[in-house]
């Protein structure tokens, strides 16, 4: 099967999108610390980030707001993590087909990426159920594993 991503899809890929969803969740804290710069980030202190950023006065109330979002993001992500990793395991563990593996687990990586990007740049209160609701589409990919591993193995 011929694609512009040197991936074959008619293989299980599931194990390889766990490393990449890690890679995902650590972006945003990335762009945040790119963002704030490396005054306001003390990597010998990184817990303190948050707080020392909300007192730093030479970044824009906006600015300040988006990288206060990416190290959320970022933070909901490795909260996630352990659990999109789980259903892959869960998945293989039933022996979900190939293309049942690969729809979910590329899914999950689709929608947290978009919701990554809902997340750090929409900062219109009216538009902020944009970024719930593909929450709960990312969700739902989770869900599906568990779902049909489950109906699988009965």
């Amino acid at each position: 099967m011929a694609s512009l991503l040197p991936l074959d899809f008619s293989q299980n890929l599931s194990f390889f999108t766990v490393p990449a969803a890690f890679g995902l969740t650590l972006l945003p804290h990335l762009y945040a610390v790119g963002s704030a710069g490396f005054n306001v980030y003390d990597n010998s202190y990184p817990r303190a980030y948050r707080d020392t950023l909300i007192k730093d006065t030479s970044i824009d109330k906006i600015r300040k707001q988006r990288i206060l979002r990416a190290e959320a993001c970022s933070l909901n992500g490795l909260e996630t993590i352990g659990l999109f990793a789980a259903s892959v395991i869960a998945g293989n563990y039933a022996k979900l087909d190939t293309a049942t593996l690969n729809n979910l687990s590329i899914g999950y990586l689709v929608s947290r990426f978009l919701y990554t990007l809902a997340y750090v740049f929409i900062q219109n209160r009216r538009l902020s159920w944009l970024r719930t609701a593909i929450w709960q589409v990312t969700a739902g990919y989770i869900a599906m594993f568990w779902i049909k591993a489950g109906y699988k193995l009965l």
